[in-house]
């Protein structure tokens, strides 16, 4: 039976590259495709590299586990070791999903001539079919991550944020609220609500007490209001259709979870009262707002 090289080449990049873009999405890491091509060429090469030699049982084990650190360190270029573990252990569950789903094609297709040699599976396997099994377990995977994340519990549903402003800065704690989309409809840019007692530590107080008053239009002659460069945030809620918070935008804010994240591009909206019954958090963030923020 003839095997063409490079077919086999094709095919181990092409579903390389999707177990590292899954692995990826559902560790929320950072997606740089062409990092993931080079990562996914260099698995790609260690496949053609054992076929052609035959590399033995045990070694072949030890090469595939350094193998698979190095593709991870070159698809995210994480440098903190409990992500990379993180990054690790997902590449396998996706890997190991992949397999049983090409595994179930191979059943279904039930070509005649594929043998088991040199520790891989050859013959007619057509690159459709590897697409075919990658593109369902992406999807596979992606669905099973979304009912995760809308699972959370309440704990994972915390995290803390840190708000840098002219020069002061407040560690505030927030809940993550997949429900908060709120953008400012001029610049589009990502809003964190925030109740406005966490904020005396860089907002004059003297705003922060009339801060109803300035939502009214009437702005204060006083602690130079200006300098604070307040904007008009509209927003629609249910039973308020016309509503109005006054907020301003940091310098940048960093978000503390697994890992430290970091935004410059956001708002932050003033409310005027209480977000949280007993006070477990203060401040309510978005999903978008964590899911676009820079890993430190």
């Amino acid at each position: 039976m003839t095997i063409y090289v490079d077919v086999v080449f094709l095919e181990n990049i092409l579903l390389n590259y999707i177990i590292i873009l899954a692995t990826g999405i559902i560790s929320k890491s950072k997606i740089n495709y062409f990092r993931i091509l080079i990562s996914s060429l260099i698995g790609g090469i260690f496949v053609i590299t054992n076929y052609v030699f035959g590399i033995s049982q045990n070694t072949n084990l030890f090469f595939k586990l350094l193998l698979s650190v190095l593709m991870i360190l070159i698809g995210f270029k994480e440098h903190k070791f409990k992500k990379i573990v993180k990054q690790f252990v997902f590449f396998y569950l996706v890997s190991f999903t992949f397999g049983g789903i090409a595994f179930m094609l191979l059943f279904l297709v039930s070509p005649d001539d594929i043998v088991f040699e040199k520790n891989h599976f050859t013959g007619t396997y057509p690159i459709k079919m590897t697409l075919i099994a990658g593109g369902v377990g992406l999807v596979i995977i992606i669905i099973v991550s979304n009912i995760i994340r809308s699972r959370m519990t309440t704990k994972e549903m915390l995290c803390e944020i840190e708000i840098f402003y002219l020069g002061k800065n407040k560690r505030i704690k927030s809940m993550i609220d997949s429900g908060n989309l709120l953008k400012d409809p001029i610049s589009k840019s990502d809003v964190i609500i925030v109740e406005k007692d966490s904020l005396t530590n860089i907002v004059s107080e003297n705003i922060l007490k009339n801060i109803s008053t300035i939502v009214k239009g009437e702005w204060l002659d006083s602690d130079n209001i200006h300098s604070y460069k307040l904007k008009v945030i509209p927003f629609s809620s249910l039973g308020n259709d016309n509503g109005i918070l006054i907020g301003f935008k940091p310098d940048y804010i960093k978000i503390y979870g697994d890992t430290e994240l970091v935004r410059d591009d956001v708002l932050v909206g003033i409310y005027d009262g209480k977000l949280s019954k007993n006070n477990l958090f203060t401040s309510l963030i978005g999903l978008d707002v964590i899911d676009k923020g820079k890993e430190l």
